[in-house]
């Protein structure tokens, strides 16, 4: 559906909260973001808000980002972001350890590339002037809490409690890098970030970023891996084409429980969604290693420390009926 064929049936429904026109039209939030669509500019192209007179610096850029908002599935980001954008926001340097985390985390959300920021508190800082943006987050949070998306929230454990993720929730590349602590102003940034494989050295844990469908569109042949699940508690995973068993990497990942390292496996079904933004990952949680084959690429099979549940284990290519 067209961006003005959208507008048309916002302006019929008449209402300015996202919720009441989605819950009133049975569309998906996907529908709204589109594109480079948003909730605003769906209002302003129906006449239903003037668009300012004078634009508000950058409120068009994150405006555009709101999409990358809509996967959240767990009330601990819903009110961890609506408490960083509120009109009495806390200040960065205010807050617990643990939630600086999340706020970096909805810092890269908004501003992938850094957005021109020299320190997160001046980033988040910059959001009190933008009342448009901020509105229309709280509305997108507000009904993402209502929905039937939202799960309980299964923190991670042991070495990695202090990293606010949750097994079996989504997150994207932003947040992922932001939680794990490897994204990080004056270094690795979120946006220029494209690997499969990441070794977090601080908190000696192997990120493992799979994605099960690769498409020949998006992927060479040479990185088409096969990924699947064997079971509800063991997948089978290949290694980058350059991993041999012998080598560094591959000799942490079969003794990583003996010396100490972690490995943590994060899944999506594709690269994009049906909308065309970039699909989420699921977090499968912790696993260890438990057998190998081949060599160039390793195939490893991992042993999941969580059972896949149902609603996941099922979307799943290529899985086997063993449990």
């Amino acid at each position: 559906m067209s961006a003005q064929s959208l507008a048309l049936e916002v302006k019929k429904v008449g209402s300015l909260e996202l919720a009441e026109y989605l819950d009133a039209t049975g569309r998906d939030v996907a529908d709204v973001y589109r594109g480079n669509g948003s909730w605003t500019s769906l209002l302003r192209r129906a006449k239903l808000i003037p668009a300012p007179a004078m634009p508000v610096p950058g409120e068009a850029d994150l405006l555009k980002r709101m999409h990358s908002f809509s996967h959240i599935d767990d009330a601990e980001r819903v009110d961890a972001y609506r408490k960083f954008t509120a009109d009495k926001a806390p200040a960065y340097d205010d807050l617990t350890e643990f939630d600086q985390t999340l706020a970096r985390m909805l810092f890269f959300n908004l501003w992938d590339k850094a957005g021109g920021f020299s320190s997160y508190a001046d980033g988040l800082a910059s959001l009190h002037n933008q009342r448009t943006v901020r509105s229309e987050l709280r509305q997108l949070l507000t009904h993402l809490e209502r929905s039937d998306r939202m799960r309980t929230v299964q923190p991670l454990t042991g070495p990695h409690s202090h990293i606010p993720l949750s097994v079996h929730h989504a997150y994207n590349r932003s947040e992922i890098l932001a939680a794990m602590g490897v994204a990080r102003l004056g270094g690795q940034l979120p946006g220029y970030f494209a690997q499969g494989v990441l070794w977090d050295e601080k908190n000696r844990t192997d990120a493992l970023l799979i994605t099960l469908n690769k498409s020949e569109r998006d992927f060479s042949p040479t990185v088409r891996y096969k990924d699947y699940a064997l079971s509800r508690t063991r997948f089978h995973w290949e290694s980058q084409n350059s991993t041999a068993p012998a080598s560094p990497t591959g000799q942490r990942y079969q003794k990583h429980a003996e010396q100490g390292s972690h490995v943590l496996l994060f899944m999506r079904e594709s690269k994009d969604t049906a909308s065309g933004k970039a699909m989420p990952w699921v977090l499968l949680g912790p696993a260890t290693y438990e057998m190998h084959t081949g060599s160039k690429p390793m195939a490893i099979t991992w042993r999941l420390h969580h059972p896949l549940p149902e609603r996941i284990y099922s979307r799943m290519p290529n899985t086997t009926l063993a449990t």
